[in-house]
């Protein structure tokens, strides 16, 4: 008892502090990646993550409305919750966002609110273009023509003839290879960002 009392008035008489961080540990994001945001106080206190846009725009992520935003000192939160029925899902321009966690002991602090009650931590969040990856498909026999489905949003595109040099994003394909009097070869293939990918096909 005397040392649950003991850890009590030490963590009472420290100074607030906040951490906030990301799932990719500051490595950048790109266009299409999800996004999990942590923070935590190391005392029960009111707190508020706001999200800066690129362009100025301001969304306030916790807490949600009519919420008073106390948070337990020590726990680990996120965003979205678990509970969640969304994610957050980095769309981009590319470019550098920033994540601001505000916190006070007294009250549900603003944005922009100063004074020696206010505790602030900043992270930003870098937004990069995907470096794209490359497929190579060469057949036998040759001049075997190319369809490339994007299985995310169910495009499908002509490629060209084998052998075939193709750019992609990362991502699901499938990809189809024909020529008339053969049978069609249709194969699932995932790629990287920065990949090199060759394939030999035999119809």
């Amino acid at each position: 008892m005397f040392f649950v009392l003991l850890i009590s008035l030490i963590t009472a008489g420290a100074p607030l502090e906040v951490s906030l961080w990301t799932d990719h540990e500051g490595a950048p994001y790109n266009p299409g990646d999800f996004l999990t945001i942590y923070f935590s106080a190391n005392q029960s206190c009111y707190l508020a993550v706001y999200n800066v846009e690129q362009g100025g725009g301001v969304t306030r992520l916790f807490p949600p409305q009519d919420d008073n935003g106390w948070v337990r000192g020590g726990q680990v939160y996120q965003l979205p919750p678990d509970y969640a029925d969304y994610d957050y899902r980095v769309s981009g321009p590319t470019g550098v966002e920033t994540i601001i966690a505000v916190a006070s002991t007294n009250r549900l602090p603003a944005l922009n609110d100063e004074g020696p009650d206010i505790v602030t931590e900043v992270i930003d969040i870098e937004i990069k273009e995907a470096e794209p990856a490359e497929l190579i498909i060469v057949s036998l026999p040759p001049r075997c023509r190319i369809y490339v489905t994007d299985i995310e949003t169910g495009d499908r595109e002509y490629a060209g003839e084998t052998p075939r040099a193709i750019v992609l994003k990362s991502g699901e394909y499938l990809v189809e290879v024909k020529k008339a009097g053969y049978r069609t070869l249709r194969r699932e293939v995932s790629l990287n960002a920065g990949e090199k990918r060759k394939v030999h096909v035999r119809l």
